[in-house]
């Protein structure tokens, strides 16, 4: 079983070397994986990207759905990894865990941690409380920032919907049948540069709003700075 990771990115000179180490330096046998990253670059993330001798496949990017759908379209592998390029691990085990519970699930998530921020942290805990809560919802919530898919299921869904600005990733996973949605133990780190950008009330009220609206098609399509 191939297992195909697909990282949208756009402009992560900055952030890229952290996944692609945390890639690197897990327990992975070089057969069994795939590395695909759909860039929309416009600085040195490519030179970056190419300093890796990783079998790297180089797509093009786009807008975070589009981007995670053009990796998809060429993945080999059985199943599909979405990751995000600003995310670290230090568990080595992190994605064999994840390919061995892919095996008895269609979607696989983890935690979240925040590496430099305590609040973000806290607000973190509460991301990761609602992602178990949501199994008894009956609607999983999967973060795109770590998001495994049975390869079959992600394309009979449709993939991400291109037409959403945000939260297109909750928006896929909660199609998902919750008794084949899995939660791991291990975690991915990223830091609060989203918070910085929306500030914190505004991430407060934008998870708010998102909470409100979860039944809301429309209120997904409108862009409001997310990205």
């Amino acid at each position: 079983m191939v297992l195909s990771i697909i990282i949208p990115s756009k402009n992560e000179e900055n952030y890229i070397k952290g996944v692609l180490n945390s890639i690197k330096n897990s327990y992975l046998v070089s057969d069994e994986y795939e590395i695909i990253i759909a860039d929309d670059s416009t600085d040195n993330t490519i030179d970056i990207i190419k300093s890796f001798d990783l079998g790297i496949k180089i797509v093009p990017g786009g807008p975070t759905p589009v981007a995670r759908n053009n990796g998809a379209s060429v993945a080999k592998g059985d199943y599909l990894l979405f990751i995000d390029s600003d995310v670290s691990f230090t568990n080595k085990n992190l994605i064999n865990n994840l390919i061995y519970e892919l095996k008895n699930y269609d979607l696989v998530t983890c935690n979240l941690k925040c590496s430099n921020d305590k609040l973000v942290g806290f607000i973190y805990r509460l991301n990761n409380f609602i992602q178990k809560l949501s199994k008894l919802d009956k609607k999983p919530f999967s973060t795109g920032a770590f998001m495994g898919f049975n390869k079959k299921l992600f394309f009979e869904l449709g993939g991400f919907n291109p037409e959403y600005k945000h939260c297109e990733d909750y928006m896929l996973s909660k199609k998902v049948d919750p008794n084949r949605f899995s939660i791991l133990d291990g975690f991915i780190y990223t830091d609060n540069r989203r918070f910085i950008k929306m500030g914190y009330w505004g991430m407060v009220k934008y998870f708010f709003k998102n909470t409100l609206n979860r039944n809301n098609e429309d209120y997904f399509k409108k862009e409001i700075g997310y990205w």
